[in-house]
C-alpha cells in the first residue's frame, strides 16, 4: 500500500493566512462606502475650520439658505424680549422647540420656549425626541397631547438617533413607522424626521423612510450632508446668541422661503 504524502504544518499554515486575507479583502472591497461612513467621523482629518469660517462657507454656499436655531431645556431659561434674532448678515427666521421626550417626557422649557417664540417674527416648530427603547404609540400620543401646533407653524417633527438596545433595526424601523403614522394621521401633514448623517445611511435609508423631509446633522468641515434630498442641515451646535446663555445649534433650510412656506401646517 502506498504511503500517504505529508505536507508540511508551514503549508497550512500559509494557505490559511491566505483564505483570510482573501476573505477580509472581499469584505472590505464588499463594505467598503460603510465602513468609511461609519468611521468617518473619527479618521477624518482636516484643517481646522473655525465656527465662523463654517458659517460663511455654508451659507456661500446655498447662497438662498435660511438660518434657524432649535432649543430645548439645555439652553436654559431665554430671554426671548432681548433675544438677537440675527447672526452676521443672517436673519434667524425659524425655531424648532423640543416638545416631549419619549412616551411620557416633556422638555420643561417647552411652554415657556413655545410661547416665547409665538411674540416673535419667526416660524416656530415642535419635535419629540425617540426612545427606541419605548412604547412608540405612547410616544405619538405624548407629542399629540403636548405641541398643540396650528397654521402657520411649521409640520411636526420626529428626533431619532439612537439604535435600541432591546429590539432589532427592523422593530426599531417598525416603531418609527408606527409614530410616523400617528401623527400625520393627527395633524394631516407629513412630518419632518431629524437624524444624523450616519444614522440616516445605517437604519432609514432605503427603508421606506426617504419620503419624508430630512433634518439631517453633520457637524464635520463637510462642503454638504451625505443625506440625500436633506431640507435642513444643523451645520454647528456652537452658535451664541445674546438672550441664549448657552450655546445653541445653527441651522440652514436651503430652498429659500419657497420651501420654508412649504414646511408649515395647512391652512384648518
Amino acid at each position: 500500500m502506498p504511503r500517504k504524502k505529508k505536507y508540511s504544518p508551514w503549508i497550512w499554515i500559509a494557505f490559511l493566512i491566505l483564505m483570510t486575507a482573501v476573505g477580509s479583502g472581499y469584505l472590505v472591497l464588499r463594505y467598503k462606502t460603510q465602513i468609511e461612513r461609519r468611521l468617518g467621523e473619527y479618521t477624518r482629518k482636516a484643517p481646522p475650520v473655525t465656527e465662523s469660517l463654517k458659517f460663511e462657507q455654508v451659507f456661500d454656499r446655498f447662497s438662498d439658505g435660511i438660518l434657524g436655531i432649535d432649543v430645548s431645556h439645555y439652553q436654559g431659561k431665554i430671554n426671548f424680549p432681548g433675544l438677537q434674532l440675527q447672526i452676521k448678515n443672517r436673519r434667524i427666521e425659524f425655531i424648532m422647540i423640543r416638545a416631549t421626550m419619549g412616551s411620557n417626557g416633556i422638555d420643561r422649557q417647552f411652554r415657556s420656549n413655545w410661547e416665547g417664540a409665538r411674540t416673535l417674527p419667526v416660524l416656530r416648530g415642535a419635535y419629540h425626541y425617540y426612545r427606541p427603547n419605548e412604547n412608540s404609540t405612547k410616544q405619538a400620543q405624548n407629542f399629540i397631547k403636548t405641541a398643540k401646533l396650528k397654521s402657520g407653524d411649521l409640520i411636526p417633527i420626529l428626533d431619532i438617533e439612537k439604535h435600541s438596545t432591546i429590539q432589532s433595526k427592523d422593530k426599531l424601523r417598525e416603531g418609527l413607522k408606527n409614530w410616523l403614522r400617528i401623527v400625520e394621521k393627527h395633524y394631516a401633514v407629513k412630518p419632518m424626521i431629524y437624524t444624523g448623517d450616519s444614522f440616516f445611511w445605517e437604519v432609514l435609508h432605503n427603508h421606506g423612510f426617504d419620503e419624508y423631509p430630512v433634518w439631517v446633522a453633520n457637524y464635520n468641515p463637510v462642503m454638504k450632508p451625505e443625506t440625500r434630498n436633506w431640507v435642513i442641515w444643523q451645520f454647528s451646535d456652537k452658535g451664541s446668541l445674546p438672550g441664549i446663555g448657552e450655546r445653541v445649534d445653527l441651522n440652514v433650510l436651503r430652498g429659500g422661503r419657497f420651501q420654508l412656506q412649504k414646511l408649515k401646517m395647512p391652512t384648518e
